[in-house]
Order: structure tokens, then sequence, then C-alpha cells
């Protein structure tokens, strides 16, 4: 499976873009600079001006300071405070553990609200699916897991991967409806879990 890093600027910045769905030439656009002059700063052949970085940072839901250097002011953490083993929470303090701090990984992961119940009950509606920003297009080693898959005509599908009867395709199972069988998939993104609304508070959430 291919190491994928956010250590530059180049990376971050690619991240961040697929995360909002938006290709090189759309990004460039909203700056206002040329169509490929995103290519470059991806590639990390040259940084942009402070202004220019100032923009992509309003654009992509971030800051100069994380396009930069890496880093965030806004950076997520979650305390792991017990585990569960057999089916029994054991506290981390009570077997002589500290509790931890888990950081989000920055720009790699993304939301997709569930607006239907094809994938009930692991994935009900009203719920968030947690997701990757990064693609793989070694398909087969995500068999048995749910994913978003890209298919070949470009429509992205919320399914379990499983192997199909034809080694060239995969089947994309529904967890409470049909497969797609036999489909052609151009790459993956893996789901890394679900988030029920109650989760969240904000401004955004209704």
């Amino acid at each position: 499976m291919p190491q994928f890093t956010l250590n530059s600027f180049g990376n971050r910045l690619r991240a961040l873009r697929r995360a909002k769905d938006l290709s090189q030439a759309e990004l460039a656009r909203l700056i206002g600079r040329h169509q490929t002059a995103i290519g470059p700063y991806e590639r990390d052949e040259y940084m942009p001006a402070r202004d220019i970085i100032a923009r992509l940072a309003g654009i992509l839901d971030t800051t100069p300071e994380y396009l930069i250097f890496g880093r965030s002011p806004h950076r997520t953490e979650l305390p792991v405070v017990g585990a569960i083993r057999s089916g029994i929470v054991v506290n981390e303090e009570t077997q002589g553990q500290k509790t931890r701090l888990l950081n989000l990984k920055e720009g790699q992961i993304v939301l997709f609200h569930i607006d239907d119940d094809g994938m009930a009950p692991a994935f009900p509606r009203g719920s968030m699916a947690v997701v990757s920003t990064l693609s793989d297009d070694q398909t087969e080693l995500h068999l048995g897991r749910i994913v978003l898959a890209t298919l070949q005509d470009g429509r992205t599908f919320l399914r379990k991967l499983l192997p199909s009867r034809d080694r060239e395709h995969f089947d994309l199972a529904a967890l409470d409806g049909s497969t797609i069988a036999a489909a052609t998939i151009i790459s993956v993104r893996p789901v890394l879990g679900v988030l029920a609304m109650e989760a969240f508070s904000g401004p955004g959430m209704s």
C-alpha cells in the first residue's frame, strides 16, 4: 500500500483540496491564479507568496500556519480513558495507565452525512461517516471493509467491498439493500468509522 504523509506544504495542500472535492484548476480559479498554478505548489517545486497562502487557507478552511508549518491552533484531541476487553469496560487509570490524548489527523479526515438506510444499522440515517481523504488505487487491499468506492463512470458509493466472480471487478454490497455486482472500481477511500449527530455541537447542527 502506498505510504501517505503530510510532511510538506504540497502534501497538506493536496489533502485539503481533495477533502473539498476541488480540482487543481478549480482551486486555482478560486484564488485568482492560472489553472496550472496549483500543480507546482503540490509538488513542492516552490512556495506561493504569503497572500496566495492566505487565500488558499481561507478557501480550504484552514490557517496559513497549518499550510506552511503543519501546525494548527485548532487541533482536535480526544481522550482515551479506557479499554473494552471481552466486552467489559476497563478504566485506564485503574490499570496504572494515564489517560492518553490522541490527535485527529489534520486534513486527512472528512465527514459525509448519511441520508438513506442502505448501510443501516452500521450507518443509520442521520449519522456521519468518517472517511479518509486519501484514495488508494489498490482496491484489493480493502476487501471486506466499508469504503467509498469510485467507479469508472465517476459515481461514488458507500458500500462493503467484496470479491466478484470476475477477478478484474468487485462487488459493492449495501448492508440493507441491493448489491452492485462486477463493478469497475477506479479508487477507494477507507471509511474509518461512524459518528452520531449527538457527538457534535455548534453552528451547522440541526
